[in-house]
């Protein structure tokens, strides 16, 4: 089995033969599903990913029987759906093909296909709330440009934002463009370098770890920059609770990168998250999507496969 993890920020290949996974890839992320061109980008990626496992052909000798993708942002462009399982079932004959949200598959992971609420934060933000019977809430997932509050991309932006206005004489963090300055040189040139890139919502988000430095320093701006995030992720959270109508106590487990800043970002979530939410639990996720992808193959009674779309079920991936 291949499961493929197709985020914004990278894409990672699993490889499962009997249960056990003994393949690796890896490959850059796609811009988004719904972007021109996004979803032969997506199969690029994912194709570049199992190429890097060291084969063009991850199993030699005995064929791929299921593949399974979570993509960044299906959940609100269905409607590709079934190109991409066309163009994955071109690139592995009579294959059993799943397609679904990114989202889905962390949520699985993260919770060993429990019931709970799981945020998932790195360059973009969604949190998905799932319940025993399967009904869910996905809140934010709406791209750079109309949401991901609170994500590694708002992080960055808002630094950046910090840094120009200074280097404007408009106010601003003099730490925040000492450290533009360091990362890019001549202010002047960081739209360029944003509006060149493939992917310009990740150059943004890679500013993140920038302010988080300068809040570890001590630098009000972004201090308040990190606390604003915290609050936006907690938002989203309980959001998700409420309208899924999870009982407590509720559990929720984190993935993507962005909580690796530590407690710059960690504390006042969870400072936030226990004013919204009081007695919630936030722990570790168990495992990560590409565990997820896997767990939801191999058990047709997780709450999660009403939220597929593959060649043999009328799955629901709106």
């Amino acid at each position: 089995m291949l499961v493929f993890d197709a985020g914004k920020t990278g894409c990672r290949m699993g490889l499962w033969v009997d249960g056990d996974r003994v393949g690796h890839g890896e490959a850059p992320g796609a811009s988004g599903i719904a972007d021109p061109g996004g979803v032969d980008q997506a199969l690029s990626r994912m194709a570049q990913a199992t190429d890097a496992s060291g084969s063009s052909h991850p199993c030699p000798g005995r064929p791929v029987d299921t593949v399974v993708a979570g993509l960044a942002g299906l959940l609100s462009a269905a409607e590709h759906a079934p190109l991409l399982r066309a163009g994955l079932a071109a690139r592995y004959p009579g294959a059993e093909v799943i397609v679904t949200s990114d989202a889905i598959t962390s949520h699985a992971g993260a919770l060993s296909g429990q019931a709970g609420v799981v945020l998932a934060a790195g360059t973009g933000v969604s949190v998905l709330a799932v319940t025993a019977d399967g009904t869910y809430s996905l809140v934010d997932g709406w791209g750079y440009l109309l949401g991901d509050a609170g994500s590694g991309y708002a992080i960055g932006r808002a630094g950046l934002d910090e840094a120009l206005r200074q280097a404007d004489g408009r106010g601003g963090s003099p730490v925040l463009l000492d450290r533009t300055v360091a990362r890019w040189g001549d202010p002047r040139r960081v739209p360029r370098t944003v509006h060149a890139s493939e992917n310009p919502a990740r150059v943004v988000a890679s500013f993140a770890r920038d302010v988080f430095a300068a809040a570890r320093s001590g630098d009000d701006a972004s201090q308040k920059i990190c606390d604003e995030a915290a609050r936006e992720l907690a938002l989203s959270v309980a959001a998700a609770v409420r309208i899924a109508h999870l009982d407590p106590p509720v559990q929720l487990a984190t993935t993507g990168g962005l909580l690796n800043a530590g407690p710059v970002l960690t504390d006042p979530l969870d400072r936030h998250l226990d004013q919204m939410l009081p007695g919630i639990s936030r722990r570790p996720a168990d495992g990560d999507a590409l565990s997820g992808g896997y767990l939801i193959a191999a058990d047709p009674d997780l709450p999660h496969r009403r939220m597929l779309s593959c060649g043999h079920d009328e799955g629901d991936v709106r």
